[in-house]
């Protein structure tokens, strides 16, 4: 059973070789070979190349001359699309250039108003009594506490704090910390 296996498969492998070299000879090698292209056929004497008539141009030939300007046309035209669509893209690139330059400088504008807004505030709260001060900043946010003190002289915020309900003084110490 086994040595019938390997017959066969032996078989095999010979049909396959065979079937591409058959292949490969008709496909390719067979010109080379046996055509009238083969090297050996193709040295000529002088005499002989001067004798030779010209060879006529076939009809096809000039069909491909038909089919290569129609694609020629076609890429023409393909190509002119290719150009209007890239001048396009460069005009939208353009917009989007000038419209992020414009949210930059009103980002810019927005962040001054605020650091404006942000100063007044840190002299109002400097200007008010301690414990009146220390009333309203235990009412804000943590964070945005944690901003306007970190911007105030030392001497403002200590005295602040000292008013401060306890725990929210430490949080409020924390985020300075961390800052």
């Amino acid at each position: 059973m086994k040595s019938l296996t390997y017959i066969s498969f032996a078989a095999l492998l010979v049909l396959k070789i065979i079937l591409v070299s058959l292949y490969i000879f008709r496909a390719e090698l067979n010109p080379v070979f046996w055509g009238t292209n083969a090297i050996a056929a193709e040295q000529k004497t002088t005499a002989e190349v001067k004798t030779e008539q010209p060879v006529a141009v076939r009809e096809d030939r000039t069909v491909d001359l038909e089919v290569l300007l129609q694609k020629k046309a076609e890429l023409k035209v393909q190509e002119e699309d290719l150009k209007s669509i890239r001048d396009d893209i460069d005009i939208k690139i353009g917009k989007l250039t000038k419209l992020r330059a414009e949210i930059k400088n009103d980002l810019a504008r927005k962040e001054t108003i605020e650091g404006q807004s942000l100063k007044h505030l840190i002299k109002a709260y400097s200007a008010m009594k301690p414990q009146s001060a220390a009333e309203v900043i235990g009412k804000l946010d943590k964070s945005f506490a944690v901003e306007l003190l970190s911007q105030m002289k030392g001497e403002s915020v200590g005295a602040i704090l000292s008013f401060m309900d306890r725990e929210k003084a430490a949080r409020i110490v924390e985020g300075l910390a961390q800052r």
